[in-house]
């Protein structure tokens, strides 16, 4: 392992499990690792949200608060949790035996568990020769409210099914003994942690090697009237602000910048690391943009491709260059996965790839007679603004004319994979939009996935 490789990783628990996994993570020369601790899974989110800008990795004490994460931030970031497998139950039915709060010999024995596989425990109790009467596995989500997982087990024990409940939830455990109701906790291994911290280590690989990829930004301009009219003094000293902000985001980015032959144009070479993509969504970008118009009046158009070599970000900067708008402060990227972000500093930036690969996304776009790189932007659009618009919502959200939104909306409904569900009356006089509804597509998506 590369020694010089350092990952900072943001840890993600209960108070109680801090000091066993920041020891087992001293072990690791490449980790740098902070704690931050919860009393409620309710507070998870909020902690991940006010941290995580500032870590490669986020690395959870269990799958609970990993899931909450997941559904309730929509983070790019690279995300780590520790299993809990079977073998972290051996040290609760030691604990048992040792504190004499069952008998594990009897076969009489009856409990209800949280939070393991049916076949991690089955396993784990065959290999101890341990029989039991009854077994009650919590087969709902985890993400639902925990006052169910508390209710599961506290229902099992009041009405003398179980003699002991077994959890992985550090709540849960505390709020069962408040109701008087033997409970064990399993917390994790340090086998099973260091597995996890060797993922972390993998992440870091390949963030590292993601952060060395090629990014070049190209920006185009055009001289407007009132640069017709400068004396070639005026002119020059606008090249000059020019020049001067490009040589001050190039030693801060550590960038190389070309001025190309086309005298309306120039490039910029970085890597993805510098660019800060992934952190801040490029907002040094945006704000190069606005210093550029602020100090030189000129409204650029910038796109920036991201490759494994510079001539291949530069065709992927291009691809980007040709959908930035003319008249607006605004941007796109062509990442190396051929995902297209944008339009950045737009109201509602999409994520969508120009790839269509799966068998039913192709029979989709055959069937509407349209490209899946159109297909795609559709589904990115309507996933942040629902299934339901006007032809004028969705020529905004693409960035394209209205009638070119329309006749989009023409194919689809043709298609059968959207369909007229009502009516809105302008603000202004004028005939009433049609609202279309893109729910047939998104089931048709959907079977499709489901399919796979």
């Amino acid at each position: 392992m590369n020694i010089n490789l350092q990952i900072s990783v943001l840890a993600i628990g209960p108070a109680d499990l801090e000091s066993l996994i920041v020891s087992t993570a001293k072990d690791y020369q490449e980790i740098n690792m902070d704690y931050v601790t919860y009393n409620l899974e309710d507070d998870v989110a909020s902690i991940v949200r006010k941290h995580e800008e500032n870590y490669d990795v986020l690395f959870f004490a269990g799958s609970l608060p990993y899931a909450i994460t997941k559904e309730q931030l929509n983070l790019k970031k690279r995300m780590v949790y520790i299993e809990f497998k079977g073998t972290a139950l051996y040290r609760v039915l030691f604990q048992l035996i040792r504190e004499a709060k069952a008998d594990l010999l009897s076969g009489n024995l009856n409990l209800s568990i949280d939070n393991l596989q049916k076949f991690q425990i089955e396993e784990c109790f065959d290999e101890l020769d341990i029989q039991y009467q009854k077994l009650f596995y919590y087969e709902g989500s985890l993400l639902q409210d925990i006052d169910r997982i508390v209710e599961f087990h506290y229902e099992l024990w009041q009405s003398k099914q179980t003699d002991i409940a077994i959890t992985c939830v550090g709540s849960v455990y505390e709020s069962l003994k408040e109701l008087g109701v033997p409970a064990s906790r399993i917390i994790p291994t340090r086998t099973s942690i260091r597995t996890a911290l060797d993922k972390v280590l993998m992440e870091g690989i390949n963030l590292r090697h993601l952060q060395s990829q090629v990014a070049t930004g190209i920006i185009q301009w055009n001289h407007t009237e009132k640069f017709v009219k400068m004396t070639e003094y005026q002119f020059q000293r606008k090249i000059l602000d020019l020049k001067n902000i490009m040589i001050n985001y190039g030693e801060k980015l550590q960038a190389i910048i070309k001025w190309t032959d086309h005298k309306q144009e120039l490039k910029f070479i970085t890597t993805r690391g510098a660019l800060q993509f992934e952190k801040n969504h490029s907002s040094n970008e945006m704000k190069l943009l606005e210093e550029i118009y602020r100090k030189t009046e000129i409204i650029p158009r910038m796109g920036i491709g991201i490759g494994q070599t510079t001539n291949e970000a530069e065709i992927y900067a291009r691809e980007a260059l040709a959908k930035s708008p003319k008249d607006k402060l605004a941007f796109y990227v062509r990442d190396i996965d051929g995902i297209v972000h944008g339009p950045i500093g737009g109201d509602n930036p999409l994520s969508y790839s120009t790839r269509n690969n799966q068998p039913q996304l192709i029979a989709i776009s055959k069937q509407a007679n349209l490209s899946g790189s159109t297909i795609n932007r559709i589904l990115s659009f309507s996933n942040s603004n629902g299934e339901s618009f006007t032809s004028t919502d969705l020529a905004i959200g693409l960035g394209i004319s209205i009638r070119s939104a329309r006749r989009i909306l023409h194919k689809l409904e043709q298609a059968d994979l959207a369909e007229v569900t009502g009516e809105e009356q302008p603000i202004a006089r004028g005939r009433p939009r049609q609202i279309y509804s893109l729910a047939r597509l998104h089931r048709a998506v959907s079977n499709e996935q489901i399919s796979q």
